[in-house]
């Protein structure tokens, strides 16, 4: 776009918009490597060199890519293929052969579950399988598939070869007994952030992937255009491009809060993974950042839009608003749980309304202070320790380092979870006592006596694994999804439950006072009684008593049991416990 009457428009903007699922004008760019803009806007993981490697040496003989749709199976493979000198892969299915010139066969199958021409897709798999049917092959090849999991649970029903028996133990996350045979799962990989050797957190394949949809090194020349155009005032991809677009863009922030909005961009995704209601696929991520950096908006749009107003929500907008143009997909109705709108500082509030006199919704401001103020400029608003955060995101940090942490680093949080856990129902004061979590009961019969049964603090753990790359060789690990907290029964048996950030953000909640009715935590948390439930049932033999009329009183309540010989007595003996 120039100063002209009639505007050029930006063709890298209708070509990236492509990438969104819901694009206006088609989504030819949400499928592989089928295109020039495809190949330009690839983000290498470090699985593609890793397997060329292992291919060329003979390492593996079967490669098998697994996932849900959107993971980037195929457009990995084809990566591959490219690298193994092989160029037609744009054909939608069937078998590719290629010889390399050292004699190895390569054969490539990039969509397992389609059909071709008269094949159908178990007869593919077939032809492709069978020579590894009964163990790695005598003659010299290397078979490359890309397939859904589902797809191959499909395939495997009522298949008993040994090929079979090691690609069921894979698909369950079981070690290999198959060395010839590379599996790799790639919902096991975290694309929002990775832990390095030294527990930093990164995020490179994010900022590539900024990157490479601003155009990569041609950023500057493919967006030169945009610094002379007359709609710049009120071109909303331009005002997003100043925050987000690569260093080398012209007329952008200044690098620190350049960098500091990427990154609040980032953490609302790992905030994402790690709630876990989601996978998130590449296609889901690249869509998602194609609509909030760039719209759905034309050039033409802004360029003849009413220079008083700005025809398109901005990129705080389509991050959070639910009810933004176009929306659609999983993946941002789940960045809208988390809007920062959604709380609440009143002192703070009270300055970003004061700043943005224009705008007249307070989360309207809320949400762009989010993105482009810096955090002492947020303290400095509103009051030392004051920070805007994602709703409900107070502990996703701790979380996120839980596996970095020490032993008493941990045993602080599960301290912190404990107390939570045991303010998950009002019991009275003398209840709480160090070490120990109380659970109360409730009686078929209303009464004034509160009753309850203790666990000790000492019997829990906290545990919360790392996902794994599937690339031994960059030795870093994904950001953890879950958490999951352990109780060990007097019988020596475990009980394990499940923390997702939503939980976990309850019940550190909880251990700060905050109140939730038992009926909404059983709605929202069902596992969460399931866990109590269990846990209760296992301290069948004591129990504690309290009642208004002495405040001060503890009773504790056992069961005696004593062998008669011909059968059982039982005798309930009440004392007093303080």
């Amino acid at each position: 776009m120039t100063m002209e009457r009639q505007p050029r428009r930006l063709k890298w903007l209708s070509e990236v918009q492509k990438a969104y699922p819901g694009a206006r004008r088609g989504n030819w760019e949400t499928h592989g490597l089928d295109s020039p803009f495809a190949h330009q806007t690839y983000v290498p993981t470090g699985l593609e060199e890793a397997l060329y490697r292992d291919v060329i040496n003979r390492r593996f003989r079967l490669v098998v890519l697994c996932g849900n749709p959107g993971d980037g199976k195929t457009a990995l493979l084809q990566k591959l293929a490219g690298q193994l000198g092989i160029d037609k892969t744009r054909q939608p299915t069937g078998t590719i052969e290629h010889r390399l010139p050292d004699g190895l066969l390569v054969r490539l199958n990039l969509d397992g579950s389609a059909a071709w021409e008269t094949s159908s897709s178990n007869d593919l798999l077939n032809d492709l399988l069978r020579p590894f049917a009964n163990g790695a092959p005598a003659e010299d090849i290397v078979h490359l598939l890309a397939i859904n999991d589902g797809r191959l649970m499909g395939w495997l029903d009522g298949q008993t070869t040994p090929l079979a028996q090691s690609l069921r133990r894979l698909l369950n996350g079981q070690p290999s007994d198959a060395p010839h045979i590379g599996f790799f799962h790639l919902n096991n990989r975290s694309l929002v952030g990775e832990f390095d050797q030294h527990g930093n957190l990164r995020t490179d394949f994010l900022d590539q992937l900024l990157d490479q949809l601003y155009g990569g090194a041609e950023a500057g020349r493919i967006w030169q255009k945009c610094q002379t155009c007359v709609a710049q005032p009120r071109c909303r991809v331009f005002e997003a491009a100043r925050y987000f677009g690569p260093a080398n863009l012209s007329g952008i922030e200044d690098e620190r809060r350049r960098q500091h909005a990427r990154q609040q961009l980032y953490r609302l995704f790992q905030a994402v993974h790690q709630r876990g209601k989601i996978h998130i696929t590449i296609r889901e991520l690249r869509g998602a950042l194609v609509y909030i950096l760039f719209g759905m908006a034309s050039c033409d749009t802004y360029c003849k839009a009413d220079g008083a107003k700005k025809p398109y929500p901005p990129f705080w907008e389509r991050a959070f608003r639910v009810a933004t143009p176009d929306r659609q997909g999983r993946l941002l109705e789940e960045l809208a749980s988390f809007d920062p709108a959604l709380e609440a500082h009143a002192r703070l509030d009270r300055a970003l309304l004061r700043h943005y006199r224009g705008v007249h919704r307070l989360a309207e401001a809320r949400r762009r202070a989010y993105f482009t103020w810096l955090p002492e400029e947020i303290e400095q608003a509103g009051g030392p320790g004051t920070t805007l955060d994602l709703a409900r995101g107070r502990h996703l940090d701790t979380l996120r380092r839980l596996p970095l942490m020490s032993d008493e680093e941990k045993q602080a949080v599960l301290a912190r979870l404990g107390r939570g856990l045991s303010r998950l129902e009002p019991l009275p004061q003398p209840a709480y006592r160090p070490g120990r979590i109380p659970f109360r009961l409730h009686p078929r019969t209303p009464t004034d006596t509160m009753f309850w049964v203790e666990t000790r603090l000492e019997d829990f753990t906290l545990e919360s694994p790392l996902l794994g790359t599937g690339v031994s060789e960059t030795g870093r690990r994904g950001l953890p999804a879950e958490a999951f907290l352990v109780y060990r029964l007097p019988a020596g048996n475990t009980v394990r439950l499940r923390l997702t950030a939503d939980l976990f953000h309850v019940l550190l909640e909880l251990e700060g006072g905050y109140q939730l009715s038992a009926a909404t935590l059983e709605q929202t948390f069902a596992h969460l009684s399931l866990f109590i439930e269990q846990m209760i049932h296992a301290q069948n033999q004591v129990w504690y008593a309290w009642h208004p009329a002495q405040e001060e009183r503890v009773y504790r309540l056992a069961i005696e049991t004593r062998d008669l010989g011909f059968g059982y007595h039982q005798t309930l003996r009440i004392v007093p416990e303080n």
